[in-house]
């Protein structure tokens, strides 16, 4: 009797544990699937806006955008930096991909270390200034020879630059101010501001950057939490050696690779 009642509980447990087992499979099918639903819709979505011949965005003024707060900006995730009265400063919360930074360093790319690239399926850094002489770049070969780090020299201007150019959307994009008549929205095409920001040097102008380190300094957990991307923000300079402020601290501009996250300015309608 002892032997089957042990039987029968031995069953049971193996009972359970099967459609535990089963369930989490299920579950775990279940998450699959969902992520490649969420993927196609996002491919989609750009898709279909690389089809459009302008897109039309419509930022309310009257609205109080809220910092770190998300927004859904022609195909990609953006979190907001700061509000002014007629613009927000958004921030790309993720970082350049390997195929975006790739692509932007292909005309510059003569070997395979010069831009220190640390590339793989899941992210991409670059140094901001090369190990190697350049009369493009800053750059560090020696305490002899070398040129300091300005945001205009920066091998992370370049690719975010060059980015832009590539950025299909982003050249797309019109201020939807209503037209009565029309009644539609009409494309205003100076929606991206030029934006005025110092690099630790002197004062810059550009349409697109990475943050600054006073952005970070005064920014909540959401943007400060990145340890491994780059601000334009120069510390000071050692023996040649440029010290930049990434999101955490300061590293050196021609020996370490960070990730990179643009930032722009969007005028409200």
């Amino acid at each position: 009797m002892k032997q089957k009642n042990g039987f029968i509980a031995v069953s049971m447990i193996y009972s359970f544990f099967l459609v535990f087992l089963m369930i989490v499979l299920a579950s775990s099918a279940k998450n699959a699937q969902t992520r490649q639903l969420l993927r196609t819709i996002k491919e989609d979505v750009k898709e279909e806006l690389n089809q459009k011949e302008f897109i039309v965005i419509h930022l309310p003024k009257e609205e109080e955008y809220q910092i770190s707060q998300e927004i859904d900006f022609v195909g990609d995730i953006w979190q907001v930096v700061e509000n002014k009265t007629d613009s927000v400063v958004l921030v790309l919360k993720r970082e350049l991909n390997t195929k975006e930074i790739l692509e932007s360093l292909e005309a510059e790319m003569d070997n395979e270390t010069f831009f220190g690239e640390m590339c793989n399926e899941s992210f991409c850094y670059v140094k901001m200034c090369t190990s190697k002489f350049s009369s493009k770049f800053c750059y560090y070969e020696n305490q002899s020879n070398y040129l300091n780090y300005q945001w205009n020299n920066s091998i992370i201007k370049y690719v975010l630059e060059r980015w832009l150019e590539k950025n299909v959307n982003l050249q797309k994009i019109c201020r939807g101010q209503y037209n009565q008549e029309m009644e539609k929205r009409i494309c205003q095409k100076d929606t991206l501001m030029e934006m005025t920001f110092s690099d630790g040097i002197s004062s810059q102008k550009g349409y697109i950057r990475i943050p600054t380190n006073e952005e970070i300094q005064n920014a909540p957990t959401w943007l400060s939490n990145n340890l491994n991307a780059w601000t334009l923000t120069k510390e000071k300079v050692i023996n040649g050696k440029n010290y930049i402020y990434s999101f955490t601290n300061s590293v050196i501009a021609d020996e370490i690779s960070m990730g990179i996250r643009p930032v722009i300015e969007v005028r409200k309608n």
